[in-house]
């Protein structure tokens, strides 16, 4: 219950309140509402026209520095050079000039690289002459650049062009390390031939054998790499892993 003495000043401000409310509700039933469409506004409600002086620059108007475009200091002869736009044979010509076509790939795979971190492809440039090493994603070198490797596999590559054609190169299997059936034991003419034959087949298996050991020498000098790749990235780690440490130490 609201005690009058001691809260005196609360009930004069409610007893405020509430006279101006009364106040309020009588005023507008007396003078209800006000027509606002029916007041009329005093004076004139158009804009009046005012002009604003524009400052003095102290420059002449356009005309009198004609001199400057009809005699440009920029040019020896002191004339514009005039520009011809292609006329409408040269505008056809430049539109029906058709895109250079690209020369079908001339590669072989040398050999294929597949770790959990990255895949490489040794691709043999016939063009070039070199051996590129190759990620998914990178173009050959000089006149096949505009041909792309897409997807590296097991034992084969996929190249894309620029004109979307796609070629796929599929690692050669070596079979220089397999034994050859022993020939039939003969004499006389057959056997000369024979031995001719066993010993070009014998050079043929070692040209074979030489040129599976530089693949092999290539993709291990390639292991080598990113075995020592891994080593530095690891060593890079450890290393801001302890400065990491130390800051922290200094800190605390």
């Amino acid at each position: 219950m609201l005690d009058l003495q001691r809260n005196l000043l609360t009930t004069l401000l409610s007893a405020g309140i509430g006279v101006l409310a009364l106040a309020g509700g009588a005023l507008a039933l007396l003078m209800g509402r006000p027509d606002v469409a029916a007041i009329e506004p005093q004076g004139s409600t158009e804009a009046a026209a005012v002009q604003v002086d524009v400052p003095q620059t102290g420059l002449e108007d356009f005309s009198a520095y004609a001199a400057i475009t009809e005699r440009p200091v920029f040019f020896s002869d002191r004339q514009l050079p005039v520009v011809e736009a292609p006329g409408d044979e040269e505008q056809m010509a430049m539109e029906e000039e058709e895109p250079e076509e690209i020369e079908d790939l001339k590669a072989a795979l040398a050999g294929v690289v597949i770790t959990p971190e990255m895949k490489l492809a040794m691709v043999s440039d016939e063009q070039a002459g070199k051996t590129f090493v190759l990620r998914e994603g990178m173009s050959l070198e000089g006149e096949q650049a505009a041909w792309k490797l897409e997807a590296i596999q097991a034992r084969q590559v996929s190249f894309v062009s620029v004109d979307g054609r796609q070629t796929d190169l599929e690692l050669k299997v070596n079979t220089a390390g397999l034994d050859a059936p022993p020939a039939p034991a003969s004499t006389g003419t057959d056997g000369a031939a024979q031995q001719q034959q066993q010993g070009q087949q014998g050079a043929e298996q070692t040209d074979q054998r030489q040129a599976s050991e530089e693949a092999r020498a290539r993709a291990e000098e390639i292991r080598r790499r990113v075995a020592e790749r891994r080593a530095q990235l690891r060593a890079e780690a450890e290393r801001r892993a302890r400065q990491r440490e130390q800051k922290q130490d200094n800190n605390g």
